[in-house]
């Protein structure tokens, strides 16, 4: 499902022209490889906690910015980051979760 959370940003962060590409995306917004998006594709897995955490780290810095701006085109693109920046923590809190959660973690 995180996976889905990744793709669906990718794909409104480049409508919004705040990323060129793929390439970008993966490299400067999740800090990994070029082809980390079609890696997670291809093996069916979810995207590391790692790139959850920088994604939303960088999400809440731009949001941040452009929400001090006062201009009305920054405001809804702030929007956008705190809306992916959201669905970011949100994977990363369940992905914590499933871990911790596990019976032999829990002292049962």
């Amino acid at each position: 499902m995180s996976r889905h959370i990744l793709e669906t940003a990718r794909r409104e962060l480049i409508s919004a022209g705040l990323v060129q590409h793929s390439t970008e995306f993966c490299r400067a917004w999740l800090g990994k490889s070029e082809c980390y998006l079609r890696t997670l594709r291809i093996q069916n897995i979810d995207p590391s906690a790692d790139a959850l955490s920088t994604f939303a780290s960088k999400l809440r810095y731009y949001a941040e910015r452009l929400e001090h701006t006062g201009e009305r085109q920054h405001q809804t693109l702030a929007r956008l980051l705190r809306k992916h920046q959201k669905l970011s923590e949100g994977a990363l809190d369940q992905k914590a979760r499933d871990k911790w959660m596990q019976p032999e973690r829990m002292g049962q």
